[in-house]
């Protein structure tokens, strides 16, 4: 199965990507020399910033249309002539 993403919404994608890396790499988790990069301020920084652009921009979303509506199906039932 492919999934197909549009232009602005790929571009959306790498610009979260590249802020939580950046995120990643100059935050500390704790202070001291030990310290390792936080995670999970990484990521909601790039869902943070995913969010506001898929606001701002759209996300790619194209104008679709509707599929068309089924007509309603009428379902005859044959008789035996009995009752």
């Amino acid at each position: 199965m492919t999934v197909q993403i549009g232009e602005v919404g790929a571009v959306i994608l790498v610009i979260g990507c590249l802020v939580g890396y950046f995120v990643f790499k100059h935050s500390k988790n704790t202070p001291g020399p030990a310290s390792r990069s936080d995670v999970v301020g990484a990521i909601g920084s790039a869902v943070a910033v995913i969010t506001a652009l898929v606001i701002l921009f759209g996300g790619g979303s194209e104008h679709r249309e509707a599929p068309a509506p089924v007509p309603p199906q009428t379902v005859t039932v044959p008789t035996t002539g009995q009752r």
